[in-house]
């Protein structure tokens, strides 16, 4: 059998991953010297939007460690499993890193490491994809390389109300650092080639939103809306994507990437058409 592992920034259920035959790694987060808390299921974060706004200047997170992967990828490994193994852009953090250390260390040639240059509903629906290979037969190599081929196609495009969390994050990539969202300004983002570029800004929600579903081309009829602390923005973007027949799920953003870009933050994933 070939089980898939990924990192808790994908943000799915424990029913979800169940369904996927996912295990996921936790990143983990905390608040100034407190312990580390390990980021759970989407579904079983608690209370993190409180703990995000009152503490902004003091969370910190780290990556899923080499030693957390290794013990999994051994643990898979002696039950007789294969292991497909996609994380979240090595761009964005070291856990790919880590990731594909601790599977040079074990022996033999049942593991492939992909790194998603994506995060999120990125690496959601990359995980949906190679399960639907693995499902039609495919085998891991070849898993392996379909999956390095789609990532490419897959696309997020997000904004933020608040550019501090990601100027304090050290993840803006080639953002212009004197893009701001004072006098209602907000930046238009994207995930690209792995990390973080801006591409435009606009002024107020509204033209926010419109510049969210402009960046979806029609050919895209499965989109992934997630956000933090902006349920009525997710909502009017879903029921424009599914009254033109297009369907849009919408997931929250986890403590680990809402710690980065800070409440308000919205995003859409989807995978370009071939």
């Amino acid at each position: 059998m070939i089980v898939l592992v990924t990192d808790s920034t994908a943000y799915i259920s424990a029913a979800e991953a169940a369904a996927l035959g996912v295990m996921v790694l936790p990143m983990t987060y905390s608040v100034g010297a407190q312990a580390p808390v390990n980021e759970r299921y989407v579904d079983d974060n608690g209370d993190f939007e409180r703990l995000i706004r009152e503490n902004p200047t003091t969370l910190r997170t780290s990556q899923v460690s080499f030693v957390r992967f290794q013990s999994a990828f051994e643990e898979l490994r002696a039950a007789g499993h294969q292991i497909l193994c996609m994380t979240i852009s090595s761009r964005l953090s070291g856990t790919y890193g880590n990731a594909f250390n601790a599977a040079r260390e074990l022996p033999g040639d049942g593991i492939r490491v992909v790194d998603s240059l994506s995060t999120g509903g990125g690496l959601t629906l990359l995980l949906r994809e190679a399960r639907r290979m693995i499902a039609s037969g495919m085998n891991l190599a070849d898993t392996a390389e379909a999956i390095n081929a789609m990532r490419h196609r897959v696309q997020i495009t997000f904004s933020v109300d608040d550019m501090e969390p990601l100027r304090r994050s050290g993840r803006l990539g080639s953002v212009k650092l004197s893009v701001s969202t004072i006098l209602n300004i907000r930046p238009m983002l994207r995930c690209e080639n792995g990390s973080i570029q801006s591409y435009a800004v606009v002024r107020g929600q509204n033209e926010q939103l419109r510049a969210l579903i402009k960046a979806v081309p029609p050919e895209a009829m499965n989109v992934i809306i997630q956000h933090f602390a902006a349920e009525e923005r997710a909502e009017k973007l879903a029921a424009y994507f599914r009254e033109r027949g297009r369907k849009a799920e919408i997931r929250h953003i986890g403590p680990v990437l809402g710690i980065h870009l800070g409440a308000g933050s919205i995003a859409l994933a989807w995978i370009d058409p071939e």
